[in-house]
């Protein structure tokens, strides 16, 4: 990259100007990385005193598609879910989505599952009732509805409650 009289720089041919302060096709090219398009068509101001930044901010939002790590779906990162991102939940500029919408839920609720397991799992295995026991097995059920890669000790975990739910019911009756 150098520096012009100007005072714009010249990278790959182009003239930037302030990080594409004026012009949303001269933003940096990391700050679309792995998308499959941006629409330069959509673009809508942005404000910059409310981004985290270290030396460039985001003078723009466009429309971009991104290519879901997850499920290998096209999605988009619309200009209203960039400001949210940006300037509402304070995200640093350069994050970028790995994951569709669909995904994000997914993955959202299974860290909710597991979080729920993990709050129950000691005292529903080592002296729980036998609702807290079912309970658990749902639980553990809803992971493995989740898709979630389960550690092999949730999996014993399961076997386990399975016999003591045996062993409960056929006690009682």
């Amino acid at each position: 990259m150098r520096k012009s009289v100007s005072g714009t720089t010249r990278s790959a041919g182009r003239n930037m100007s302030g990080f594409g302060s004026e012009d949303p096709r001269e933003m940096p090219a990391h700050l679309f990385d792995r998308s499959l398009r941006v629409n330069y068509e959509t673009a809508v101001p942005a404000d910059t005193g409310k981004q985290n930044c270290s030396i460039c901010p985001r003078y723009w939002y466009v429309d971009a598609i991104f290519r879901c790590v997850r499920c290998d779906a096209a999605f988009s990162f619309s200009v209203t879910e960039q400001r949210a991102w940006y300037e509402d939940y304070g995200f640093w500029i350069d994050s970028l989505p790995r994951h569709c919408p669909a995904c994000r839920r997914d993955l959202r609720d299974l860290k909710a599952v597991r979080q729920e397991y993990d709050d129950n799992v000691a005292n529903a295995l080592r002296d729980g009732d036998l609702e807290s026991k079912k309970q658990l097995a749902r639980v553990i059920d809803r992971l493995y509805e989740l898709g979630g890669e389960l550690p092999p000790r949730i999996n014993r975990n399961r076997r386990r409650l399975a016999l003591q739910i045996a062993r409960a019911e056929g006690g009682a009756a």
